[in-house]
């Protein structure tokens, strides 16, 4: 399908399958500037996901390589280091989707939301993405996480929802203790009776087995 008057003029077409995978890596790690810009950063133990998603994002990118980025961490003298690269500015209608203008004094900021229409996307390689980024194996247990505290309630409850309608797989809201800043920590969590159904959602992408096999729990414990 195409999309945007700027993508037309680029003769750019993006199939269901890739605006999926844009919008879960957006709900996870993506951050998007308000120009239409993604950025795309990981650490380095995730080099091999930066490369997977340089990849599926060669049509939205320039062809600039992926480059190493040093930070030096102040608190403790060490220096980080991650793996970049930017789309062009393209993705201003997913900006609009995805972040609403929140006004702070004199400025202006831009606060990330739970689309309204999630439901129209809320689909295998939505899922796989967002787990990729916030999704993790439960420990000591069968069963897997996500990380859900930035999002309001009902977002949480949204999700919940389409989980059960669109894949009827019963999931947890849970509280998962506090910050140091006092902030509770809540996830929503697939326990082991549905684990098997979310397993087999979750990778039929190669994303998942191949470059984060130590987030699914064993096949023989499935």
């Amino acid at each position: 399908m195409k999309i945007q008057n700027k993508w037309k003029k680029l003769n750019i077409q993006i199939s269901q399958e890739l605006r999926d995978i844009l919008h879960g890596y957006i709900m996870s790690d993506g951050y998007l500037k308000n120009n239409g810009i993604l950025t795309v950063e990981q650490g380095q133990k995730q080099k091999l996901f930066v490369y997977w998603l340089y990849k599926k994002f060669e049509i939205l990118r320039s062809e600039k390589k992926i480059r190493l980025r040093t930070r030096l961490d102040k608190r403790t003298n060490r220096k980080t280091y991650s793996y970049i690269f930017n789309t062009r500015a393209l993705l201003k209608g997913f900006h609009n989707i995805w972040y609403k203008p929140v006004k702070r004094g004199d400025r202006v900021f831009f606060q990330k939301k739970l689309p309204k229409n999630i439901s129209c996307f809320f689909s295998i390689p939505f899922i796989t993405l967002w787990f990729a980024g916030d999704g993790t194996k439960m420990i000591g247990q069968k069963g897997a996480k996500f990380e859900v505290t930035s999002l309001t309630s009902e977002e949480r409850q949204t999700l919940q929802q389409l989980f059960q309608q669109k894949y009827n797989i019963s999931t947890k809201i849970s509280r998962a203790g506090q910050s140091q800043k006092g902030t509770i920590q809540w996830t929503l969590s697939i326990p082991a009776p549905e684990y098997h159904k979310f397993r087999i959602l979750i990778t039929q992408m190669d994303l998942i087995p191949n470059l984060f096999p130590y987030k699914l729990c064993k096949k023989k414990n499935v």
